[in-house]
């Protein structure tokens, strides 16, 4: 596993700079993150001692395998809210939603019921192997309604996006915002993933960090990721915008 072997620092990074986590699964038994509460209060409890101090909670809104209604997520998170509570742990929250742009997508578009977080902002997920049909269009669409675009760990998509420079820089004239994954730096999803994240980064095209978490695996992971010189090196720049949320 070639991400155990990153540069690491004497120190770790410093999350307050963050402030909020834009993108999680910690909503229990709604996708694959969470299975119940008791798992989310304890991965709450965890991004708290990180340094984190507000979560926006993004379950999958996606075709054939998450097709979670997003007007169920409001009292969804009321339930988490509660028992964080209850144990005394001082988090701020918002639910969004990650959204994959497929048939539900186009959809949920239609009808107007696409889950936005901190006024209109709207976390998207590209499919893992092509870009979505469409996709200019649709962007331009939900643009002239206002809405403003986090576009989810496009990093990942670097099978197909990492030598697509047209694309990337059409995203960026748009002001589609790019929010990385933590662990995408570090090596956590392989060279390919780490190699296109450092790209991007260098580029100046990254807005957001964002932890992507889902389980203690990955807490445990960005803990590792924390002492990574340029995930320190990207917090310390100036150039995040977590805390503006």
């Amino acid at each position: 596993m070639g991400w155990l072997f990153n540069k690491k620092s004497n120190r770790s990074a410093d999350i307050s700079l963050l402030h909020t986590d834009i993108h999680s699964h910690l909503i229990p038994g709604i996708d694959d993150g969470s299975p119940d509460m008791e798992t989310t209060v304890e991965l709450v409890k965890q991004m708290y001692d990180l340094g984190y101090r507000k979560l926006i909670l993004t379950p999958h809104v996606r075709e054939d395998s998450f097709e979670n209604d997003p007007s169920t997520f409001d009292s969804r998170l009321e339930d988490v809210v509660q028992a964080v509570k209850e144990v005394g742990i001082d988090m701020d929250f918002e639910v969004g939603a990650e959204h994959t742009m497929d048939e539900t997508f186009n959809a949920l578009m239609k009808t107007h019921d696409l889950k936005t977080f901190h006024g209109k902002y709207i976390l998207v997920e590209f499919p893992f192997f092509n870009l979505p049909i469409r996709m200019k269009e649709i962007f331009f669409d939900l643009q002239v309604e206002g809405f403003k675009l986090i576009l989810a760990h496009p990093e990942r998509y670097a099978t197909y996006l990492a030598k697509d420079y047209e694309t990337l820089e059409s995203l960026k004239d748009r002001g589609i915002m790019f929010q990385m994954n933590i662990l995408s730096l570090d090596g956590y999803y392989g060279k390919e993933v780490k190699k296109f994240a450092e790209y991007l980064v260098k580029k100046n095209y990254i807005d957001i960090l964002g932890s992507d978490c889902h389980n203690m695996r990955h807490i445990e992971a960005m803990k590792k990721a924390f002492q990574n010189k340029e995930i320190i090196d990207l917090i310390e720049s100036g150039r995040l915008k977590n805390n503006k949320f």
